[in-house]
């Protein structure tokens, strides 16, 4: 019986309450009294009410609405009691929005404490009293929760969305399972492809620079097609391969096939043949994790020591048919004179002048020719020309002022252009992609072209069954230059007094006719009649398969093959100098058959052709079972074992040809016949003529196959959600150790242990404002098999030894049964703190130690120089820093931060090699150079000032007794310590700010601590000290050397050498020149350390409502700028600091995002 008392209304506004406070809040208002069993209203919490105005009853209808209970009113007492109904079963599915399951997902009924914890194939099902109103609400982490409201459906499947929350919620991929960062305590970084593409850049690894904590990014060169080094915590190999491990959707990427060759010929294409993941087109990433320490890695096994890069491909969606088209057009900026410290025409000439005036000596007599002015002047002194027609031709040279980087380098045109094509449904889903770029580089004739294809299919035919296959393919081509030709370079290098078109005289010689000094040359013929190529086609394959045997249960099959063909080729044309110069001895087309020059020519006719082609094949296979399972909404355990097997082969083909034309076919004409062969001078070296070297090292095959078979375990538990333990085990067995099971076998272990202290009562009590705030610790053993290296013996057999005839054999490596793995112990510690739900920070600090192998030089009496052993110490520690914060989120507007900084302590142990004065001052990098110093060090001799009377140098530390001298002298007391190669400290900075559709870009990073020895002014001048040739440029430096006593106050360079330089006695017990002694001096070092503005983008985004007038799904418009400055020290004149004698280009690009 309802009393008329009921009318009474009143007011409410309370948040997340429990129904027992409501209740309270309800009495101590009213005139009601509530009476009810504490046990039935204890799990009803969260209760959030807002009513003006509002009767009792409506505001109880409200309260109670979702749950089992109902109420009834008699008087002034109102009893709250159960429902009294049929039990109800409601299953289905909870998936994300690629139409993957989420095992863990659960789903509960508001006001009960029934529900439901989804199984590893996503399903879920549970019973339930049936009553009207039941609200489900289903959560997981890193999805945004969905309430839905229960309408008599007994089937309800739920897609959830991604939350915009903290990063730990996240889903992390570790490519053999997916697993939430709440349960993870290695240290793993993930950003999205989305966040990091730059269109000007064809490959990912190019756009991670200043990324990520801990993760060096270096880029090694300007030109299309080159890699960037890239080193996660520093190294932890001498001579081991030092790049990270490269992981595409779960499948190990295989090192290309090195090319084996040291001719000149191949400088250049050895840089254009690319990395592991040439072939991923950047629009197919979906996110890129960073694995670091050994609790990331350690499951990864023995090639995971250098850190590991896992690369996630965007997944297939099940919706509608949706097309998306991607373009950018992008063009780079050409270099120019003003961002060079190099002479022009007038002060070439000048320099020249002095030059002879001051007394330096040529190496030789400068040749007679009115393109440079030392052979002008010859000819004047000869009394070839005029003093009038010198005037005039020195007047010409003075202001030619010739352009090459307006000859050889260009404004690049590029652009790239993506497809996509997804959609599907619950049943299947599939996805395909095709995508096209062509670059050019700033040097004209450096072009890069790729063309990438993908299709992904997912199939589930039956609820427990998911099914997902994919195909990827690409067609790579760059081209790039022979060996001896360098654009750039040449443009930086060259005399600016010399007309472009004419053909100069420079110093040649040619062993069969003594009377050669000379030969044509002209840059822009050698340029056109020579070259390298590089093209690859790639093919891979993978099929995941995994089966829900049970809820907490899952097998997993994955497989993967990869088939990768390179066709690479290095080549100089007969109207090369290299080929007039090396096989020919004049000009090409410059003399009769019936000459004597004709017959000294070992090849008069065609040129020389290398080629290499490769073919490197890929199989892994995995089996894994997944045992999932929450016990309820605080305790999760996850648990895999599984064994990979992966096998890798190559095979390759080098060949050097020579008669080689391209313009008439490709054809290959024989060289000079051994009965034709007539020397001016000299004689022949051999029986066979140029033959002898087809057959000394003009061919040769690689067939090489390496096996590893590895089976391994992960374990992550979490209790209460604030204690998480992780352990990876892993053992690798590989064909490169033999039959010893003590070295074959490579055990790889981690553990690690986290505490969410944020999750405890008593930090949520009392400062709320920590959203998050975890602990974690990790420590774990990783091991590295270097390639071609073994404990046994091994021996090259080679060919027929002429003195002997027979066949020879020579020792590569003396056996060594101690030689093992190399093996890297790392500690690691972290804490993330999330504050107000706004600020995110990770602080990381850790230890790692390597037992490197090295390589130790042995007596002549063992018949080899050098053995490889176990012994090498390696130290590495470091800190790293990431902040991540969104100051300012409005509707219309919104600015985030993101800021990464780390620092690396790196060191060698203890080592017994000798170490020579040559080694320390060049920064021998696969050698401990000295106890306690980093890997990248380098000496230098220590500069003490320029003599007041003849400008020549001085030095400390030089000047000791000579019975002290000798070649066993520590070199290290009498050179001084320069600093690191290598950086110790990188940052980055990422900002982004949106106002409506408009947002603003930008990225920078940061080197420092490194140092680097700065170009010689001198270096163009002979290794003697020698005048350099005429046709060089010359560093303006030299402009203001010592010229008279008094220029010692304002210049420490040296004056030019004279014929009678004297030279300078080391403790070593060896002579050299001072000018040597000076440029490896510290008066040449200079800080490495610079800042980098990235990228600057600005896009805008159509709004939905204007896209779907005009039947679009999206649009949007975007301009970028790349490389626009770089803050680094005036001592480079213009140099890039990142790269040697080179420049990065600006690039600035144009772009559209079509979607339907």
């Amino acid at each position: 019986m309802i009393q008329a008392q009921d009318n009474q209304r009143i007011s409410v506004d309370l948040r997340e309450e429990t129904l027992e406070s409501v209740l309270w809040y309800l009495q101590n208002r009213t005139k009601f009294i509530f009476m009810y069993a504490t046990e039935d209203i204890a799990n009803i919490t969260d209760i959030s009410v807002r009513a003006k105005d509002k009767t009792i009853t409506e505001i109880l209808d409200e309260c109670l609405e979702g749950t089992n209970l109902t109420y009834e009113i008699s008087g002034s007492a109102i009893v709250i009691k159960k429902r009294k109904t049929d039990k109800i079963t409601i299953s289905g599915w909870i998936r994300d929005t690629s139409g993957e399951a989420l095992p863990g997902a659960t789903v509960s009924v508001r006001g009960s404490k029934q529900g439901a914890i989804a199984g590893l194939d996503g399903h879920y099902t549970f019973s339930i009293p049936a009553q009207e109103g039941l609200i489900l609400t289903y959560s997981f982490i890193g999805m945004e929760k969905k309430t839905v409201k229960y309408t008599g459906k007994r089937t309800i499947n739920v897609t959830l969305n991604n939350s915009s929350n903290t990063e730990i919620d996240e889903v992390v991929v570790t490519g053999y399972q997916n697993i939430q960062r709440r349960d993870l305590v290695g240290s793993i970084t993930t950003v999205k492809a989305k966040d990091i593409i730059m269109p000007s850049y064809t490959t990912i690894d190019q756009m991670l620079q200043g990324r990520v904590a801990g993760m060096v990014v270096t880029n090694t060169s300007s030109r299309v097609g080159t890699a960037p080094k890239i080193q996660i915590r520093g190294t932890s190999t001498l001579l081991g391969n030092q790049d990270p491990l490269w992981v595409v959707d779960g499948i190990i990427q295989e090192d290309p096939l090195e090319l084996d060759a040291t001719s000149l010929m191949t400088n250049d294409l050895k840089n254009i043949i690319g990395n592991q993941i040439s072939w991923l087109n950047p629009a197919d990433i979906e996110s890129i994790s960073i694995l670091k320490d050994a609790s990331a890695t350690a499951i990864y096994g023995s090639k995971a020591s250098n850190g590991v890069i896992e690369i996630t491909t965007k997944k297939n969606t099940t919706d509608r048919l949706s097309v998306n088209y991607t373009s950018n057009f992008i063009i780079g900026t050409r270099p120019n004179y003003d961002q060079f410290n190099y002479m022009n025409s007038k002060e070439r000439v000048l320099f020249s002048q002095e030059a002879f005036n001051w007394g330096t000596p040529y190496s030789a007599e400068p040749i007679k020719q009115m393109y440079t002015y030392e052979g002008l002047l010859n000819m004047y002194l000869s009394h070839d020309i005029s003093s009038e027609e010198f005037l005039a031709q020195r007047n010409v040279l003075e202001t030619q002022n010739t352009d090459w980087f307006k000859l050889l380098t260009r404004r690049a045109f590029s652009h790239n252009h993506n497809l996509s094509v997804s959609g599907g449904t619950n049943k299947y889903s599939y996805s395909a992609s095709m995508g096209y770029s062509k670059s050019e580089g700033q040097e004209i004739g450096n072009d890069s072209e790729r063309m990438t294809g993908r299709l992904a299919i997912t199939i589930r035919p039956v609820q427990k069954l998911t099914i997902n296959a994919a195909i990827n393919g690409s067609v790579n081509t760059n081209k790039g230059f022979a060996g001896g030709v360098n654009p750039l370079g040449y443009a930086t290098t060259t005399n600016r007094s010399i007309d472009p078109d004419v053909y100069y005289q420079m110093k040649a010689s040619y062993p069969y006719n003594e009377g050669v000094r000379s030969l044509s040359y002209n840059f822009i013929n050698e340029r056109e009649n020579s070259g390298s190529k590089s093209a690859s086609s790639y093919l891979s394959a993978s099929l995941d398969l995994k089966w829900n045997i049970l809820d907490w249960l899952t097998y997993q099959f994955t497989g993967g093959y990869s088939d990768n063909n390179s066709t690479n080729e290095a080549w100089e044309s007969e109207r090369t100098f290299y080929i007039a110069e090396n096989y020919r001895g004049y000009d090409f087309n410059s003399v009769s058959p019936a000459s004597k020059e004709f017959k000294a020519a070992l090849l008069p006719f065609g040129g020389e052709l290398f080629t290499n082609n490769t073919h490197q094949y890929s199989y892994n296979i995995q089996n894994k079972l997944q045992f999932s399972k929450a016990f309820n909404d605080e305790n999760r355990l996850n648990a895999l074992v599984g064994m990979e097997l992966r096998s890798t082969t190559n095979k390759g083909i080098n060949n050097t040809v020579w008669g080689y034309v391209p313009d008439r076919g490709e054809v290959i004409t024989s060289p000079t016949t051994l009965q034709a062969f007539e020397p001016i001078t000299g004689s022949q070296n051999s029986g066979w003529g140029i033959l002898q070297r087809i057959y000394d090292g003009g061919w040769r095959k690689v067939n090489t196959t390496d096996n590893f078979f590895s089976v391994f375990a992960t374990l992550a538990y979490s209790f209460k959600n604030r204690y998480v333990i992780n352990a990876n085990v892993r053992n690798d067995a590989s064909n490169r150790f033999g039959q010893d099971t003590n070295h074959r076998i490579d055990p790889t272990y981690s553990f690690g242990f986290s505490w969410r202290a944020s999750e405890e009562r008593f930090m949520r009590k009392y400062v709320g404002w920590i959203t998050n705030l975890n602990f974690r610790g990790t420590y774990g053993i990783q091991g590295n098999a270097l390639t071609r290296l073994s404990p046994d013996l091994i021996l090259n057999q080679g060919t027929v030894a002429d003195l002997y005839n027979r066949y020879q054999s020579t020792i590569s490596q003396i056996p060594n049964p101690t030689l093992s793995w190399e093996r890297t112990k790392s500690w690691n510690f972290g804490i993330d703190l999330e504050l107000f739900n706004l600020f995110n920070m990770n602080l990381e600090y850790y230890t790692r130690r390597s037992n490197a192998i090295v390589e130790l030089d042995l007596p002549y009496e063992y018949g080899i120089s050098s053995m490889k052993r176990n012994g090498g110490i390696i130290h590495n520690r470091g800190i790293e820093y990431t902040l991540t914060f969104t100051p300012i989120q409005k509707r219309d507007y919104a600015l985030s931060v993101s800021l990464n900084a780390s620092k690396n302590w790196n060191e060698g142990g203890h080592t017994d090699i000798e170490v020579k004065a040559s080694d320390f001052l060049n920064g021998r990098s696969d050698i401990i150079l000295k106890q306690g110093y980093p890997l990248s060090s380098f000496w230098s001799y220590s500069f003490a000032d320029l003599n007041g009377q003849t400008g020549e140098p001085q030095f400390n530390l030089l000047d000791i007794p000579d019975d002290q001298r000798s070649r066993l002298i520590d070199p290290t007391t009498y050179l001084v310590y320069s600093g690191q190669r290598d950086p110790y400290f990188t940052g980055g900075l990422s900002l982004s700010f949106r106002y409506k559709s408009l947002t603003l870009n930008s990225s920078f990073s940061l080197l420092l601590g490194n140092k680097k020895r700065l170009p010689s002014p001198y270096s163009q001048f002979s290794s003697s000290y020698y005048m350099p040739d005429p046709y060089t440029n010359i560093n303006r430096d030299l402009l203001n050397r010592w010229k008279e006593p008094g220029d010692e106050a304002h210049t420490i360079i040296p004056s030019l050498p004279k014929g009678n330089m004297s030279l300078i006695q080391l403790p070593n017990g060896e002579s050299t020149f001072k000018i040597p002694v000076w440029e490896q001096s510290d008066a040449m070092v200079v800080s490495g350390s610079f800042l980098r503005c990235r990228n600057i983008g600005l896009s805008w985004q159509m709004k939905r409502e204007w896209c779907e007038k005009i039947y679009m799904k999206n649009l949007s418009l975007n301009f970028n700028m790349d490389n626009i400055f770089v803050i680094a020290s005036k001592r480079f004149n213009g140099f890039d600091p990142e790269i040697s004698n080179s420049v990065l280009p600006r690039n600035y690009s144009l772009g559209i995002n079509i979607g339907f």
